[in-house]
């Protein structure tokens, strides 16, 4: 299992196994344990998942027509926890609503999984605020430029520059 430790938290990534072959539009997800970030509530999931179609699930709700994958974080729900990512299993994650983040990309299901990844690394490093209580759209905003910023350096690693 793959571990991540910053100075904020720890972020453990959930076993594929535990929730793919029920949730199959999920490629990557994570239990970050960062009790910095709330005085009440320590846990949060972060997950990528295709908004493909596939068979047998309800077809995805798009911002746009071009969007493929969405990332997406949330509070668990502290009276249900601590939860463990060896024990995550399909609908045992209790979220607290409204969803904190959820940022829809056009990308492949590779850069995808990179990309909740370097996303668990910057909440658990304090690079991103996993929490939207105090300012919501400022949060946003932030994880938003982050995400497309690094899209952005996938493209063009130099920048412009050669």
């Amino acid at each position: 299992m793959t571990v991540i430790t910053g100075a904020y938290g720890t972020a453990h990534r959930i076993p594929p196994t535990n929730y793919q072959a029920h949730a199959r539009a999920a490629l990557d997800g994570w239990i970050i344990t960062a009790p910095i970030w709330h005085p009440l509530w320590s846990q949060y999931t972060l997950s990528v998942v295709t908004l493909a179609d596939i068979p047998g699930v309800p077809a995805a709700n798009k911002q746009r027509p071009d969007v493929t994958h969405e990332l997406l974080v949330a509070a668990l729900n502290p009276e249900h926890g601590p939860v463990r990512a060896e024990d995550v299993q399909e609908g045992s994650l209790r979220l607290l609503t409204p969803v904190n983040i959820a940022e829809q990309v056009t990308t492949t299901d590779e850069r995808a999984v990179q990309l909740a990844e370097l996303c668990a690394r910057a909440v658990v490093d304090g690079v991103l605020c996993p929490e939207t209580l105090d300012a919501p759209d400022l949060i946003r905003t932030m994880w938003r430029t982050s995400i497309h910023q690094t899209f952005d350096h996938h493209r063009d690693p130099h920048h412009g520059r050669n």
